[in-house]
């Protein structure tokens, strides 16, 4: 089944299971298509980057601790984190429109990629085997209950003859 073939050297019978195993392993786990959002976080700066992982900090000291006034702190943190990402946002959508040729479509694009439905080149196909272990061990599994089966099938032919 593996080649065996006689061959005692220890790299050929190898190199044969492998060819074998791969072969099944890549017939069984075939590649799949998985669509990727695309990141269109440009309006991101260094300061938000920063507030953003003071406001985690913050949110990991209120939620262990009975502090009010730091409940308080933090919730007007967020607002205004709120707020100024909301102006980043309309500032760089609206020189967008300003800087393009046609007005109309850049924002129907903005509108798109807003709702997420914004179409174009972003699915890439890429071999996703997060699951193949569970796969690779229920096709395993399976194989053994499908042998005792034919046995016990094969068993009862002969019983009946």
């Amino acid at each position: 089944m593996f080649g065996y073939n006689g061959n005692t050297d220890a790299d050929i019978l190898f190199n044969s299971f492998l060819n074998n195993y791969l072969r099944i392993f890549y017939t069984s786990f075939p590649p799949h298509e998985i669509t990727e959002r695309s990141n269109n976080n440009s309006w991101i700066t260094p300061g938000i980057r920063i507030s953003c992982t003071c406001k985690r900090c913050l949110y990991l000291l209120t939620r262990d601790g009975d502090d009010v006034t730091l409940k308080n702190y933090y919730k007007q943190y967020c607002k205004t984190l709120t707020s100024v990402i909301k102006e980043v946002k309309r500032y760089m959508y609206n020189n967008r429109i300003i800087n393009s040729t046609n007005k109309m479509k850049t924002t129907w694009n903005i509108v798109k990629s807003e709702t997420n439905r914004l179409k174009g080149p972003t699915n890439t196909t890429i071999n996703n085997y997060q699951n193949s272990p569970e796969a690779f061990n229920k096709y395993f599994l399976s194989i053994t209950e499908n042998i005792i089966h034919d046995i016990g099938c094969k068993k009862q032919k002969r019983l009946q003859h």
